[in-house]
């Protein structure tokens, strides 16, 4: 066989180099345009991680992902989300940092091994992107507990929540109408004194020094009757409630009027706005294994849309709020030796599960 006699193959082995070329390169690209684009979704959103799985699945699609998959432990509340097929070869990264945990799972076709190269690289360009969200969340809430002490934003809150209180009571005295005096008198006897009590607790965490949290002993702490203070509390923020069951608890009554003011007064914030059904709360109380557990509900209430924010550190459904009153409560439950959680169903009411120890 002579040289010329090569020329053909050599021409179609070169034509097939090239050709595996082009496509490796024009793979590249696109595997670079979707990462450009993650990267831009990722700006929009301002690196607010869970918006970011939740906007970035048609990205991962274009990319040739058959599905992906993620479970999101978002301070204290769980999320999942699933997309696409779960079929395939699943890649699966976990990150855990501080009170967030989040499992990703990516599902992708099994022949080629060139798809799979660039598969896990558009994944590591996801997980990097992930893991700089995590980081830069937990830097912006530790640089705001750095800027403002803790104290005093829990402090500014408190002022808030009492500042609402009042407001509700002038708001009675003005709509009071002749005859009336009677049961405005026999409101503000409730109100009054309630006020009294969280200004008083108010001078005592500005002038105790903080000390170490330890397990309470529920032998030293009084039984605290939780209706009754649901009771009072509601009333406070003129909210309609129905209490079932009673149970004592054992607790700081500072702590128990910090959890129930914050968890009532955002049931008042919704009740006032003007295109909002009446906020009629039901409360079941149970107790179970040592523990009183209390559930908490607007009957009338929608769907609540972001779970995952419910005790996120300043973030706020209002443009006004602080964004601090429920994680605070579930700080001061978790302090007493209990919990604070939500039940947020896609068709149903918003629901609190408050969890305190008993004192039987």
């Amino acid at each position: 066989m002579t040289t010329t006699d090569l020329y053909p193959y050599l021409i179609i082995i070169g034509s097939s180099i090239l050709a595996a070329t082009g496509w490796l390169l024009y793979q590249y690209r696109m595997q670079l345009q979707r990462t450009r684009e993650l990267i831009q979704l990722n700006e929009d959103l301002a690196y607010d991680l869970p918006d970011f799985l939740r906007e970035c699945w048609p990205i991962l699609k274009k990319a040739g992902f058959l599905g992906f998959a993620w479970q999101l432990e978002w301070f204290g509340t769980k999320v999942t989300e699933t997309h696409g097929l779960q079929t395939g070869q699943m890649l699966e990264k976990k990150f855990e940092v501080q009170e967030i945990s989040l499992l990703v799972q990516m599902y992708r076709h099994k022949k080629g091994w060139e798809q799979r190269y660039f598969s896990n690289a558009q994944a590591d360009s996801l997980f990097l992107l992930i893991r700089m969200n995590l980081w830069i969340k937990l830097g912006t809430v530790q640089r705001a507990f750095d800027q403002t002490a803790k104290m005093t934003v829990f402090l500014k809150h408190d002022v808030k929540n009492m500042v609402q209180l009042l407001s509700l009571s002038a708001d009675q005295l003005q709509a009071t109408q002749p005859g009336q005096e009677e049961k405005l008198l026999t409101s503000l006897r409730t109100a009054i004194p309630a006020v009294r009590d969280r200004a008083e607790h108010m001078l005592r965490a500005l002038n105790d020094k903080p000390t170490k949290m330890n397990q309470p002993n529920l032998m030293q702490l009084p039984k605290l009757a939780l209706e009754k203070i649901l009771q009072q509390t509601a009333s406070l923020y003129d909210l309609p409630v129905t209490i079932l069951g009673e149970a004592l608890v054992g607790m700081d009554k500072d702590q128990l009027l910090t959890i129930v003011d914050n968890l009532l007064g955002n049931y008042s914030t919704q009740a006032r706005k003007k295109d909002k059904l009446r906020t009629e709360l039901r409360i079941v109380i149970e107790v179970q294994d040592e523990k009183v557990a209390t559930s908490i509900e607007d009957i009338h209430g929608a769907p609540f849309p972001w779970p995952e924010r419910l005790f996120e550190p300043f973030w706020s459904e209002h443009g006004s709020g602080r964004g601090i009153g429920l994680y605070q409560a579930r700080q001061q439950a978790n302090a007493a030796g209990g919990d604070l959680a939500a039940i947020a169903a896609p068709d149903s009411p918003l629901r609190f599960i408050l969890t305190l120890p008993a004192n039987l």
